[in-house]
């Protein structure tokens, strides 16, 4: 089973972004979460995550409102990045490479995009169509 939702939560072009994603890293992308500070919504879910959670939905909603109790890092981080490295330009996105997958995070104002992915993807070429979609 496979979660496909539409987006409702943030302000930006989520849907595109999430097509542009998949359209860049094909089935390498394995969930895409868009969020506030306050809520988050799962737009794309595979089965190899699901099957993580035992194909039940409630216990990997119940991981990810885990997950995004630390939301308030990423806006954090994005600050300290913009002061510390004042020439650099905007902070746009964080990339988190583990042994078994890759987390991007990117950020539009106090909001955000959650994609997990083979940590093989090209994950340059997948923020570049992401972004596309949202400047």
């Amino acid at each position: 089973m496979v979660i496909s939702e539409p987006s409702g939560l943030v302000d930006f072009e989520a849907d595109a972004a999430v097509a542009a994603a998949r359209g860049e890293a094909g089935d390498a992308v394995r969930l895409c979460v868009e969020y506030t500070p306050e809520e988050f919504r799962t737009l794309y879910a595979d089965d190899q995550t699901l099957a993580l959670y035992g194909g039940d939905r409630e216990a990997m909603v119940d991981h990810f409102e885990e997950v995004h109790s630390y939301v308030h890092v990423d806006f954090t981080e994005r600050d300290l990045f913009s002061d510390v490295f004042r020439g650099a330009g905007e902070v746009r996105s964080f990339v988190t490479f583990m042994e078994h997958v890759a987390v991007i995070r990117v950020l539009v104002g106090q909001q955000g995009l959650f994609l997990a992915v083979d940590p093989d993807a090209d994950v340059t070429a997948l923020v570049e169509a992401v972004e596309a979609e949202l400047r």
